[in-house]
């Protein structure tokens, strides 16, 4: 991991950024801006993953979204599958949008990937590798990515919006089901297939997939918010890049989330990590 280096911090102090505002509280709307999130990659990272033939180079921090724990007596009692009980984080409770700078800070082009990995109250989505022929490596695929060509010297910038954030805690619900309803492991769908089908970013829930459908939530009502995320950059070699995150959410209801500073105790990361079984097929 790498944050927060002082050599990057002067390089990216003549960087244009979305935003220089650290929070602010927009009234009735209960929305605040936080404060931003740098990551940063040096061309000196060692590389996640070498074999002679291909290196991953990969560097990730945690975000934690300021989500308040139930009081007592909040907590919601009862089942609700695939989870272990009902959600008290939904996403009809808030709005998170995620407003992105990409910088290049060499004198060559790269080609960036930007991963969102998603928690909810109850996991923490680690994708984890497949295996393939002649035991080539290669990442499954995070909750969101984002491929971007950076030119020398340049920048690039892209939002992810509240409806993608959605959609993004319904992947991660499919992905449970799945780990607790798994597919035949020795069937076309075993290993990490049908986890890299889900998050396949050409893969939406409003259009229903029959392979997904018996681990798609029966509805849209009650689904477990995306709480908090890893972010992460990989490349395929050394480079000197770093992204920005602008982060603003809205309570929708006032009483879900910390606003400007509130009292209350912040949810954490959670304990239990859920990554797709090791080998099978690349992803699809």
């Amino acid at each position: 991991m790498v944050t927060g280096l002082p050599k990057l911090a002067r390089a990216l102090a003549g960087v244009a950024v979305l935003g220089a505002v650290a929070s602010a509280c927009a009234g009735q709307d209960e929305k605040e801006v936080l404060p931003p999130v740098v990551l940063g990659m040096l061309e000196t990272t060692g590389p996640t993953y070498d074999d002679g033939q291909q290196q991953i180079f990969q560097v990730s921090r945690e975000v934690r979204l300021p989500y308040r724990q139930p009081d007592d007596g909040e907590r919601p009692r009862g089942e609700q599958d695939p989870y272990p009980r009902p959600p008290f984080h939904i996403t009809t409770d808030s709005r998170v949008t995620l407003r992105y700078t990409l910088s290049n800070l060499d004198d060559r082009e790269h080609t960036v990937q930007l991963l969102i990995d998603p928690w909810n109250e109850f996991v923490r989505y680690v994708p984890g590798v497949t295996t393939i022929r002649n035991d080539e490596v290669l990442p499954n695929f995070s909750g969101i990515e984002r491929f971007v060509v950076l030119p020398p010297k340049g920048r690039v910038e892209g939002i992810i919006t509240p409806d993608d954030m959605v959609e993004l805690a319904i992947d991660l619900t499919v992905a449970m089901a799945l780990e607790r309803r798994p597919p035949d492991a020795a069937g076309q769908f075993g290993g990490p297939v049908l986890y890299n089908r889900t998050f396949n970013i050409q893969n939406r829930s409003s259009e229903p997939d029959p392979v997904l459908q018996d681990w798609m939530p029966r509805s849209r009502a009650n689904i477990a918010a995306v709480i908090g995320f890893d972010v992460g950059l990989r490349t395929y070699a050394p480079a000197k890049v770093a992204v920005e995150l602008v982060i603003d959410i809205e309570d929708l209801h006032g009483e879900r989330v910390l606003i400007d500073g509130e009292e209350g105790r912040p949810v954490g990361r959670p304990g239990t990590v859920l990554t797709p079984p090791a080998g099978g097929p690349a992803p699809m």
